[in-house]
C-alpha cells in the first residue's frame, strides 16, 4: 500500500477481511461503519467518501477565535456550533464543515445530520494539503444546498473569502478580503463582523 504524506486527505478504499458482515445498504453506511484512523473525519461529497486528516494547531486556533466573535455577536436563538454534519437535500452526500450556525434547537436534537435548511452559514478552514475540498468542491455543493452564507477562510496565504446568495445551483456574490480587513456577514446574519486580523497564519 503506497504510503501517504503527513496530513494529506484520504480517499476510503474497503479491504477484504475475514469478518463476515452484511452488506452496505448505502454510501451513509459504508462511512458509519468504516474503521477510520484516530482523529481522521469522514464525509460524503460527489458521491465519494472522502476521510481527511486532523486538523493543526493553528487551523483549531482560527476555529477558537472565530468562535469567540461569533458568540459575542449571534442574535438569540442561534449557535456556532462544531463536529455536526450536514446532509445533501437529496441523495446521499454529507458534509461536516468545520464550523456552522444554526438554531440552537438543533443542539437538543438526536442524530448527528442536520439539515440544510437549518443552516444560516458554513465555516470550513483550509487545510495545506484538503484545500481542494474546500475551495473547489464544497462551493458548489453549499450553494445547492441553498445554504444562504459560506465563508473560507484560508490561513495558507492569509485571505478570507465570503459566498452568499445561492441561486441555480451557484452563489451570486462572493468577496474576497485578507487577513486584518474585517468581514462583515450577509443575511441571515446582518451586521456580525469579524475580526480576521487575529487569525494566524500557516508558516512557510
Amino acid at each position: 500500500m503506497a504510503k501517504r504524506r503527513e496530513g494529506e486527505p484520504m480517499t476510503a478504499v474497503l479491504e477484504k477481511s475475514s469478518e463476515v458482515r452484511p452488506a452496505p445498504s448505502s454510501l451513509r453506511d459504508v462511512a458509519d461503519h468504516l474503521d477510520v484512523p484516530p482523529g481522521f473525519r469522514v464525509e460524503v461529497l460527489e458521491g465519494a467518501i472522502v476521510m481527511s486528516p486532523t486538523p493543526s494547531k493553528k487551523h483549531a486556533g482560527v476555529l477558537s477565535r472565530l468562535h469567540g466573535q461569533l458568540f459575542e455577536q449571534l442574535p438569540n436563538g442561534r449557535s456556532a456550533v462544531q463536529v455536526c454534519s450536514v446532509e445533501a437535500p437529496e441523495g446521499e452526500d454529507f458534509a461536516t464543515p468545520d464550523l456552522m450556525i444554526v438554531p440552537v434547537a438543533v443542539e437538543e436534537e438526536d442524530g448527528w445530520l442536520v439539515s440544510p435548511d437549518d443552516v444560516d452559514c458554513v465555516v470550513e478552514v483550509v487545510s495545506p494539503s484538503n484545500h481542494t475540498n474546500d475551495t473547489k468542491i464544497k462551493p458548489t455543493l453549499y450553494a445547492r444546498w441553498r445554504i444562504p452564507v459560506y465563508l473560507v477562510i484560508d490561513p495558507r496565504n492569509g485571505t478570507n473569502r465570503l459566498y452568499w446568495d445561492p441561486k441555480g445551483g451557484q452563489y451570486q456574490a462572493r468577496h474576497d478580503v485578507e487577513f486584518g480587513t474585517d468581514v462583515v456577514l450577509p443575511e441571515p446574519l446582518k451586521d456580525i463582523r469579524i475580526d480576521t486580523s487575529v487569525f494566524p497564519r500557516y508558516g512557510s
